[in-house]
């Protein structure tokens, strides 16, 4: 049985199960030092550890009213900056742990579920309410164990597991409503627009609307007989009797949210589980937007005299309702077409909605219909995209001895996407000349991800006379992803089919229906060798040492294989004999680390030369796309870590310090080459980043009582990025950011703004050696004095108050020293092309005359991008605010059939901070285009336990 049960487990490969166990209180750095950690492969306390880890509570997000997890962590950890580049329902966020390390690779980190390694930035299917806790990895002695994969650092999620006893239900459930959360539309109204567009015509000559158009100061009404004169001052007295509000046109209010949640665990100590249902249904603050996701979780744990086992398997479906052309400036973006509509337009006559394709049937319209327009592309298109997703982990683990046992994981990772977008015929919509044959489109596309991952070794632990904690384990690793894609884009769309693949006409020359097919498939290998050792002498003395070697199918054969290490060294000072009477010291270690890892790819085979299919007279040919690099390889990092843990006056107030210095060699950079080769780049690797920093974790007890506690504590992270070589590349440009030695990488790169000559009313710029002038060249002008997109300062701050059965928990993060550019003015101040839009209420001070002292130009001067469109978009924001009261015990015994219950009230991206002047400061990019905003949420909320 022994023979084949070892002939099994060196078959199988999976990465080993763990789980996590809390007694207590986890909110003192006592019970945080002693705790048992996720390291990876492996558990260890955190005296045996010396590795740079924050832990989050799954406490901590269970409740939140967000429906991917990612944005949850914001602030939540020192080191782990979180932006959101979308409020739509299910958005994932940008992740980024100890600043970006790479120029055009991936700066994601590693997420691990229950010892699976999942697919980055898809977590709108996972219920965060399934997860016991949240650990961020951090340094090279946490990284190095993932080698190739661990360069930015690993997240990784322990799910909930049932306990031996009792059958125990618990049932959630919260209800409330979704706002935006910010009112900064400064556009024109009726009244301020009509105006504006009579003195842009008195100024300019300029046609910007009805105010000119139709006003008794136009030169060109002049002569009009008196009737027609009468006729023009009615229609503008109609018009100014108009006001529309787009924005309660176009967003929600009191957008519905409600969440069901039933979980089950118990069982005896051989057998235990923990099963969850759950149903989450958010309707997003714009129109026809939101996230409605079913999910379910099953967790079963075995365990014998030497055998364990634990089966985890879980599944969600989304179905994700999408608003149009999100980020862009186009005008079928809900959140353009709020600032671009008119105030004076009446979207609706007798209840029927009037834009650019009927108004003539209404006689006509004086004004843009940009708002009616958007309006009805709302109305006459749909943008679905529902998500399958499961995971399957096998976690076995058997005995030998007390001292040695061999463990075995089996794991999957599968997603399914299906998207679908119409646009019904017979609409003005359908009709739209970028449609062929302008009869409606429908589009259905299908993404699969598929991700195998399996590790087998064996794990020696042992203290020896007491003094000495050993701990070695050696594993085999191997890791298979498969994805594909296809989509299908049909027209000619018969009425009362819209809406499915059976409604496209078949295309051909003659009707013009033509379709688009397209798709495309990948995958990559990665096998490894893992080894870790551990050593912890008296208490006192802590060594840690891990090996990896990685061979990836995405590199080229002469780097295919690479080996990662790393090296941490802990020392205990408080256990020396002359630290001993000092008693209000209860802990400090100091931790250091040294090691190395690496960044993958964006693409699994951007080494290889390229091929793709074409035409050559007529006929289908395959011609070169790429032209390859056989040295291609991986960006490497090195990382340098010490620490401090700290913990005084009987644990009351607590401290965890990290200095970190991490360098990333080999950056993928794109290389200028010959036009005479047919290829104007090629990737190569060259140059250095290098991201220095300090995370500051402290917290304390300030009252502590039997029946009054208030904690509090902040983390706060400074990271310092710098580009330190581009080897033989020079300089760059990446749109209005410059890549340059010596500068952060994303720092702006643009003209600096030097204001309005209040003689002429021209804007003015200044040259790089500081001199003003009127004319305007981005290239000989451009300069790197603007901040960057990535924060100097990250960090949370929170306060927790309980009295009796009461509790309350505020909980700020910030993001301070970032700026962006804010495209967002560049189209509401501007009179180049978008006058006939509504505009910004800065125009009402522009300059007008000789001697008049402002900073918006004459209505005259072109427009320019310059650095007055770069804007310090710092925040801080009241993330979340609780209240719960949980119902006395003895109130509870009396129902005879609950145990416990409590319910509570809470807010969600309740208060934001910021001189940033668009819809929202928090975005993943350096830009502002009319992204979709972050929801304010208040939710009410029950939770029983029976």
């Amino acid at each position: 049985m022994k023979q084949a049960l070892l002939l099994w487990l060196a078959i199988a490969i999976s990465i080993p199960g763990v789980s996590q166990q809390y007694k207590g209180k986890t909110d003192t750095l006592k019970k945080i030092l002693e705790e048992v950690v996720i390291t990876g492969y492996n558990t260890a306390t955190r005296k045996e550890y010396i590795g740079a880890v924050s832990t989050i509570q799954g406490g901590k997000l269970n409740k939140i009213p967000m429906a991917s997890f990612d944005q949850m962590l914001q602030g939540r950890a020192p080191g782990l900056y979180v932006a959101s580049g979308s409020g739509q329902p299910g958005a994932a966020a940008k992740v980024v742990i100890r600043g970006q390390a790479t120029i055009s690779g991936s700066v994601s980190p590693l997420y691990v579920v229950d010892g699976i390694a999942v697919e980055s930035g898809v977590f709108m299917t996972m219920n965060p309410g399934d997860f016991e806790s949240v650990s961020v990895l951090k340094d090279a002695n946490a990284t190095a164990l993932y080698g190739s994969r661990g360069a930015n650092g690993v997240i990784l999620i322990t799910t909930k597991r049932g306990k031996a006893g009792e059958l125990t239900f618990t049932f959630n459930t919260q209800h409330g409503v979704s706002q935006p959360t910010r009112s900064r539309f400064n556009v024109m109204n009726t009244e301020e627009r009509l105006q504006f567009e009579e003195e842009v015509g008195l100024e300019t000559g300029k046609i910007t609307g009805a105010g000119w158009i139709f006003s008794d100061k136009n030169p060109a009404n002049a002569a009009l007989p008196q009737a027609q004169k009468q006729r023009y001052a009615r229609i503008l007295d109609s018009l100014g009797s108009i006001h529309t509000n787009w924005r309660d046109v176009f967003l929600r209010n009191n957008a519905p949210f409600h969440e069901y949640e039933l979980s089950a665990s118990g069982g005896t100590e051989g057998i235990r589980f923990y099963s969850a249902a759950n149903y989450y249904k958010q309707e997003g603050i714009a129109l026809r937007s939101g996230i409605e996701r079913y999910s379910f979780r099953t967790n079963l744990d075995v365990t014998s005299k030497r055998f364990t086992a634990a089966i985890n398997t879980a599944v969600g479906y989304t179905n994700n309702k999408l608003i149009e052309s999100e980020g862009s400036p186009g005008t079928t973006n809900t959140m353009a077409a709020v600032y671009y509509a008119l105030p004076y337009e009446q979207p609706y006559v007798n209840g029927q909605l009037v834009h650019t394709g009927n108004k003539a049937r209404f006689g006509g319209t004086y004004d843009t219909r940009e708002g009616s327009d958007a309006l009805e592309r709302l109305q006459s298109s749909t943008y679905n995209v529902n998500q399958l997703k499961g995971t399957l982990t096998t976690a076995l683990k058997y005995n030998f001895t007390d001292y040695l046992y061999a463990s075995s994981n089996l794991g999957f990772d599968y997603r399914e996407n299906v998207e679908v977008r119409t646009i019904k015929p017979g609409t003005y919509s359908g009709g739209q000349s970028s449609i062929p044959g302008r009869q409606g489109m429908h589009a259905e596309g299908m993404a699969r991800y598929f991700q195998f991952t399996a590790v087998s070794g064996l794990t020696y632990s042992r203290t020896l006379k007491d003094i000495h904690q050993l701990t070695l384990a050696g594993f085999y690793e191997f890791n298979r992803m498969k994805y594909s894609s296809m989509q299908l884009t049909g027209y000619g769309i018969t009425p009362g089919l819209a809406g499915t693949i059976s409604g496209i006409t078949p295309g051909s020359a003659l009707n013009g229906f033509i379709p688009k097919a397209e798709g495309g498939r990948t995958g990559s290998a990665l096998a490894s060798w893992i080894a870790l050792a551990r050593y912890l002498y008296k208490d006192k003395y802590t060594l840690n040492v891990t090996f990896r070697r990685d061979g990836s199918s995405t590199v080229p054969e002469s780097n295919r294989w690479h080996n990662f290490y790393a090296v941490g060294a802990g020392y205990d000072l408080k256990k020396e004999a002359f630290l001993a009477a000092a008693k209000w010291i209860n802990t400090l270690r100091f931790r250091s680390s040294y090691g190395t890892s690496a960044s993958p790819f964006s693409s699994n085979f951007a080494y290889a030369a390229g091929y793709g299919g074409s035409r050559y007279d007529g006929s289908p040919a395959i011609i070169p796309s790429a032209v390859g690099n056989d040295d291609y390889d991986w960006e490497y990092m090195k990382v340098f870590n010490v620490g401090v843990d700290l913990a005084i006056l009987d644990n009351r107030l607590r401290l965890i310090a990290d200095w970190y210095n991490k360098r990333t060699e080999g950056i993928f950079l794109d290389q200028q080459i010959s036009q005479t080769s047919g290829f104007s780049s090629r990737k190569i690797n060259a140059g250095a980043i290098r991201n220095r920093g300090i995370e500051i974790d402290l917290s304390g007890d300030i009252i502590r009582n039997a029946n009054l506690t208030w904690s509090a504590g902040f983390n706060v992270a400074y990271n310092k990025n710098k580009v330190v070589s581009l080897g033989g590349v020079n300089e760059f440009t990446q749109g209005a950011s410059i890549i340059r030695v010596g500068l952060p990488v994303n720092t702006h790169y643009i003209v600096k703004w030097g204001g309005v000559d209040p003689q002429t009313g021209k804007a003015q710029y200044y040259n790089r050696d500081g001199s003003l002038t009127t004319n305007y060249n981005v290239v000989s002008q451009s300069v790197a004095t603007f901040g960057t997109i990535d924060p100097l300062y990250t960090g949370g701050i929170t306060s927790r108050l309980n009295w009796k059965n009461f509790s309350a928990e505020v909980f700020f993060s910030f993001a301070q020293d970032l700026y962006r550019y804010n495209s967002e003015e560049y189209y509401l101040l501007n009179s180049n092309q978008f006058a006939s839009s509504n505009q910004s209420r800065k125009w009402l001070d522009r300059w007008r005359k000789p001697g008049d002292i402002t900073d918006q130009p004459s209505f005259a001067e072109p427009r320019n991008f310059t650095s007055r469109d770069i804007q310090d978009a710092s925040y801080v924001r009241l993330r979340n605010a609780q209240l719960a009261y949980r119902i006395p015990a003895e109130i509870v015994k009396r129902t005879q059939l609950l145990r416990s219950a409590m319910i509570y009230v809470q807010g969600q991206n309740l208060l934001t901070f910021t001189s940033w002047t668009g819809f929202d400061p928090e975005d993943n990019n350096s830009t502002a285009f009319f992204e979709y905003p972050a929801a304010r949420t208040i939710t009410a909320g029950l939770s029983i336990q029976f």
